[in-house]
């Protein structure tokens, strides 16, 4: 009995010092687990990351585009190969898109810091996948450095950060979509008031010397003879945003720096074409003012606005012009072309630039018929003139270059040209950041070259040979569904 009573005491201690030995491996006390927090700082769908005091917010969109008589479902064929409107060309095109955004903000003793990223991912007409970075800024103490809109794009515009038009809007000034890289500073003036300087990246035209041989073609921006970038454009904008709605105004300079004559000019001998034995124009600064308001009409529906831009240039097409309006070449039935040329500067062996004019007018109304559906209507107008030097000496048909378009002396040799467009679109949203939409736009281009003309140079399929210069216009639709999360981001 004795034994027994031993061997379980024994045991029993054994056990106590086993449980001992594991509770000793144990932590003394469990960590709490570490839940996402929502940030309310800066508005809805930010978090905080775990263990950090910076906020996150995760955005994007998926788009698809669909169109006809457009490239990529957005330019409309006015221009280069489609412009030639043969049977080379397709009509259909389309486009499809992913977007990730990524918004990081961090409160210091100097105010938000904040970073942004904007991640397009692209396919046009089945043509390998193109990734792109829309955006990539930091922001802190009035600073921005990066890669973002310009803060010179003015409100009112016909694209996706004013009007919302599904096309490739040509003339406007508009580095929305993609961005452009700069460095800013803004003052907040209070009451909604900011004064932004800054200096981007260079939106440029072609700066063309016309005693090249071949340079201007039909469809085509010259290939041009631009210096390389010293530095970027300098610029001053104003912006106000209150509950009326927003204005805004710019103005930036634009330095036109060509590179060497090709020939022997005054006090050159110019032994080697092109090369520093021959001289170079002095160079000229152009410069563009852009200016638009967007008014908001709620007497009228919830929602309704109404808006516009005016921009105006010297030697700065890619302000006052349209980032993205090119050289028209739209060909009609028959042999009639509606045909120009843009450039920012032009010059021959010997001369100094002559800046190109150019200015933009544009407005639109959106009306909401119902709380989730609403139509548009929008227009604009361009005109690309050059001076009297340029047409009267018929500079781009005499240059003494011999160029690709060729004017006989008794038309006049006037490359300027008018580009208006007039359009409408509806969109459904049938739940909030879900939206269908189609879009069905009218392009114009008025020629200022008037009768018989001659192209050595063919576009598309269209061949060389006698042609009559004549307005013309083409009929472009296009349409869109895009699901943009958090509801409402773009």
């Amino acid at each position: 009995m004795k034994m027994v009573k031993s061997l379980l005491l024994g045991s029993a201690a054994g056990l106590v010092a086993v449980a001992g030995a594991q509770a000793a491996d144990l932590p003394v006390k469990a960590k709490p687990v570490e839940y996402v927090k929502i940030c309310t700082l800066y508005g809805d769908g930010f978090y905080y990351i775990p263990g950090t005091d910076t906020c996150l917010k995760l955005g994007g969109y998926v788009r698809t585009d669909y169109g006809w008589n457009t490239t990529g479902a957005r330019t409309p064929h006015y221009t280069g190969a489609p412009g030639a409107q043969d049977r080379t060309v397709s009509p259909y095109s389309t486009r499809h898109r992913g977007n990730v955004q990524i918004d990081t903000r961090t409160q210091t003793a100097y105010g938000t810091l904040r970073t942004f990223e904007s991640i397009h991912i692209s396919n046009e007409n089945e043509a390998t996948i193109d990734v792109q970075i829309a955006r990539a800024f930091i922001q802190w103490a009035g600073f921005t450095f990066g890669h973002t809109a310009s803060f010179t794009d003015p409100p009112g515009s016909m694209g996706d950060s004013g009007f919302r038009s599904i096309f490739q809007t040509q003339n406007q000034s508009d580095s929305g979509a993609n961005g452009t890289n700069q460095i800013a500073y803004t003052w907040e003036m209070g009451s909604g008031m900011t004064l932004s300087v800054g200096a981007d990246e260079r939106r440029v035209g072609a700066i063309q010397n016309l005693s090249t041989a071949g340079a201007v073609s039909v469809g085509a921006d010259p290939t041009g003879n631009r210096h390389g970038m010293q530095h970027p454009n300098p610029w001053v904008a104003f912006k106000v945003n209150q509950a009326w709605g927003q204005f805004g105004t710019a103005v930036i300079l634009n330095k036109n720096n060509a590179t060497y004559y090709t020939a022997a000019t005054p006090g050159f001998l110019c032994t080697q074409s092109g090369t520093t034995l021959c001289g170079y124009p002095e160079d000229e600064w152009g410069w563009a003012v852009l200016t638009g308001i967007e008014i908001k009409l709620p007497w009228i529906a919830p929602g309704d606005r109404i808006g516009g831009y005016f921009n105006y240039g010297v030697g700065a097409v890619r302000y006052s012009a349209g980032s993205n309006l090119r050289s028209p070449g739209l060909f009609e039935g028959g042999n009639q072309v509606a045909l120009g040329v843009i450039t920012d500067t032009v010059y021959l062996n010997g001369s100094k630039q002559e800046q190109t004019t150019a200015w933009t007018v544009a407005g639109a109304y959106e009306h909401y018929w119902t709380s989730n559906f609403s139509s548009t209507v929008y227009g604009t107008f361009s005109e690309i003139s050059y001076n009297d030097t340029v047409v009267g000496n018929r500079w781009f048909c005499n240059g003494g270059g011999g160029q690709n378009i060729v004017v006989p002396t008794t038309t006049a040799c006037d490359p300027g040209f008018k580009y208006w467009t007039v359009g409408t679109h509806t969109d459904w949203f049938p739940v909030a950041g879900f939206r269908l939409g189609v879009d069905v736009m009218w392009s114009q281009v008025e020629t200022a070259f008037a009768g018989n003309i001659t192209l050595s140079k063919a576009q598309g399929a269209r061949p060389t040979g006698a042609y009559i210069a004549k307005d013309g216009g083409i009929l472009a639709v296009a349409a869109r569904a895009q699901r943009s999360f958090p509801a409402g981001g773009e």
